[in-house]
């Protein structure tokens, strides 16, 4: 069935009109897909971002506290050098 090619410019603007809200409703369609698709992207990549930014804290948390633990030690009572000498009392 083909559609008639003698027409008024009425129905040839109805049809003009009419393709382009299929086509803008189609368009419209693959926008909301993709942004949904978006935002689930963006929900992960929140969370992964958020995953590995409390790992690094947690690591240099760590690192912190095992350098107080090794200062600590470090600054801890001085033992005199042993030395060959005997005492000059």
């Amino acid at each position: 069935m083909r559609l008639p090619r003698n027409i008024s410019r009425g129905a040839l603007s109805r049809r003009a009109f009419l393709a382009d809200a299929l086509a803008a409703a189609l368009l419209a369609a693959v926008a909301i897909f993709v942004a949904a698709g978006i935002g689930v992207v963006g929900f992960g990549a929140l969370a992964v971002f958020l995953g590995l930014g409390a790992w690094i804290a947690v690591e240099a948390l760590v690192r912190a506290m095992s350098r107080r633990r090794r200062k600590a030690v470090d600054s801890g009572p001085k033992r005199l050098p042993l030395s060959d000498e005997p005492d000059s009392r």
